[in-house]
């Protein structure tokens, strides 16, 4: 171990999971305050853990033991039983599992329905589980998303169907209703609220803002006629309580700057509030009957998770760019870690500092991260994240740790397309995709270069999923001004991706795009990196998973195929994975390739 360098260390590490992409990366029992399950790597794999945090630190048993690791779950209200997703080398589409804590196998849920995209599961106090089910909608039935309840044996029935991509959110705690949010004609954006009445899958309620979202969020707890929703019409997000009866909307009103979301506390009588400004969460207790606003304790950075307990506690799973995640219980004002994984926490890094641009479209927020004890100006990093509307937070990541190991300064951007900074700014991202985003990152690096932070001559750009999608246009689009280029599991070629992407992906990009690629072809053509693959003149890492259903790997083997047949130097692997990697030794191998490319590519002296 101590032959490794410090990169490795750090990614090997035992550490808990921030994000998944089958679902939250921690789900607590609703009845038990100090139960839950989370997702985990100790192994050398994310697996699905289950935690007791009765005593500190948190007991902790496992769950799932898989080849290709796990990243979805849940659990029951009493903590006793744990559902956990099972699909195919991360091809994400698969049946959920149940199994009780300590017991050796586990039992299919919905065995005799198709396999499915994870669409939300709500584990019921009587045993039973509600599970949503997103569809590769296809002709003649056209189906986006059921609804469906199993028993303890796992047998069960569709109890909804509908055309348009949806997810469950939450079932009321009569266990009579369900709370959807509904993509309409696929557009994430621009979500509406249902509420479905189990038993026979009728419509109690439907709510819309109109050219705005609507995120519902849950049910009061002992009522199960107001629903906690977020909306958009100030542009930043702020919390409402609706009553599905009346129609009757009570705003969370509060002077904090940036986007407010909130969940309620198991009495119902306060809500936790998550203020989200510049990339960094503040939380606190709003008393809904006198409006008093009380700070809850945590540490600074990221809350990627959190929850109000039964017993007045809150539990934060929050990191920082120099501080691994933790899983963390503020109570009166003080604060505890709960959980403790072998062989002690990963080495630190550098903290990250904020940056304020003024781009074409208003002021620019990144976070800036320099090497220590290396004198500027530095080669440097940008780092593109996902998304398309995703959002880099103040939060840990070994891998841009890794390129501070190696003397390079890292920038993350948050430009026009983000979260985070309002509706308008996010749906920005609409007017010409790539070239939005690509203004901003080159607004907040003319900055840097200028303040002489920044090496003009010696600047690459990385990114993943959206941020390889922006990668790859960057040295498409802007060939002179990027070293060289790093995109993994990236969006490549449109047009081969909207042959294989399922359906609810091709409805998200018509909802980004302003129509199908059939009706627009020029606005894909214009979005696509390999519409400028001639152009391209920077050395480039490409790799993609051979299971992913978010950017098809087809559609990389085109693009690096123009790359290759012009004698273009792209390294290119083609791994047996999906979209995320939640095995450490791919990881690992994934982060060395980058870093020895990086290494000649853009040499840290000279």
């Amino acid at each position: 171990m101590s032959d490794q360098p410090l990169w490795e260390r750090r990614v090997r590490a035992p550490q808990l999971t921030s994000f998944s992409l089958l679902g939250p990366p921690i789900s607590w029992a609703d009845d038990a305050a100090d139960r839950g399950v989370l997702l985990a790597n100790p192994t050398g794999r994310t697996e699905v853990f289950a935690f007791d945090a009765a005593t500190t630190p948190a007991a902790l048993t496992q769950i799932t033991d898989r080849a290709q690791g796990t990243m979805g779950a849940a659990v029951s209200p009493d903590g006793s039983t744990i559902f956990w997703f099972d699909d195919n080398a991360g091809d994400e589409v698969g049946r959920w599992e149940r199994t009780g804590v300590g017991d050796a196998g586990s039992v299919t849920v919905l065995p005799d329905l198709a396999p499915s995209y994870p669409g939300g599961i709500v584990p019921l106090a009587d045993g039973r589980v509600v599970v949503g089910r997103l569809l590769d909608a296809a002709p003649p039935a056209n189906l986006g998303f059921e609804l469906a309840v199993a028993g303890r044996d796992g047998s069960g029935r569709v109890v909804y169907q509908c055309e348009d991509p949806a997810s469950l959110v939450d079932v009321s705690r009569d266990d009579e209703l369900a709370l959807l949010a509904v993509a309409p004609a696929g557009n994430w954006l621009r979500l509406t609220t249902r509420v479905i009445r189990l038993v026979d899958g009728s419509s109690v309620g439907e709510l819309a803002d109109e050219g705005r979202s609507l995120s519902p969020v849950g049910f009061h707890p002992m009522d199960a006629g107001s629903v906690l929703l977020g909306h958009e019409r100030r542009d930043h997000a702020t919390p409402t309580v609706w009553d599905v009866e009346t129609g009757r909307q009570d705003d969370v009103v509060t002077s904090f700057e940036g986007d407010v979301s909130a969940s309620w506390y198991p009495d119902g009588k306060a809500l936790l509030l998550t203020v989200l400004h510049d990339a960094r969460h503040r939380m606190f207790r709003f008393d809904r009957v006198t409006g008093d606003l009380a700070p809850v304790a945590g540490p600074r950075g990221t809350v990627a998770a959190s929850s109000a307990r039964p017993d007045g506690s809150v539990h934060l799973l929050v990191s920082s760019s120099d501080r691994p995640v933790a899983l963390v219980r503020s109570h009166d004002g003080a604060t505890e870690s709960l959980v403790r994984l072998p062989g002690g926490p990963p080495p630190a890094s550098v903290p990250a500092v904020d940056v304020h641009v003024e781009g074409p479209g208003g002021r620019v927020h990144a976070l800036l991260q320099t090497p220590a004890g290396r004198p500027a100006p530095h080669p440097t990093v940008f780092v593109a994240h996902g998304g398309p509307t995703g959002q880099d937070f103040d939060g840990w990541n070994d891998t841009n740790a890794a390129y501070l190991d190696a003397g390079y300064a890292v920038v993350r951007v948050n430009y026009r397309g983000s979260t985070g900074y309002g509706a308008e700014w996010r749906d920005a991202l609409r007017e010409r995709l790539g070239f939005i985003e690509l203004e901003d990152i080159g607004a907040v690096r003319r900055h840097l270069e200028a303040s002489g932070v920044v090496d003009p001559d010696r600047v690459s750009v990385v990114g993943g999923s959206w941020g390889g999608f922006l990668t790859l246009m960057a040295v498409g689009t802007e060939p002179d001004r990027w070293r060289s280029g790093a995109a993994m599991v990236p969006l490549a070629d449109q047009f081969t991706s909207a042959e294989d992407a399922p359906s609810f992906m091709r409805a998200y990009d018509a909802a980004l795009m302003g129509g199908t690629i059939e009706e627009i072809p020029e606005v894909y053509r214009a979005a696509s990196p390999i519409t400028y693959v001639d152009d391209v003149t920077a050395p480039l890492l490409i790799t993609a998973g051979e299971n992913d259903p978010r950017c098809p790997v087809r559609q990389v083997d085109t693009y690096v195929e123009r790359l290759r047949a012009r004698g273009h130097d792209v390294r290119y692997d083609r791994m047996a994975t999906g979209h995320a990697l939640p095995d450490l030794d791919m990881k690992v191998g994934e982060l060395r390739q980058i870093l020895d490319f990086l290494a000649r590519t853009l040499p840290v002296d000279g």
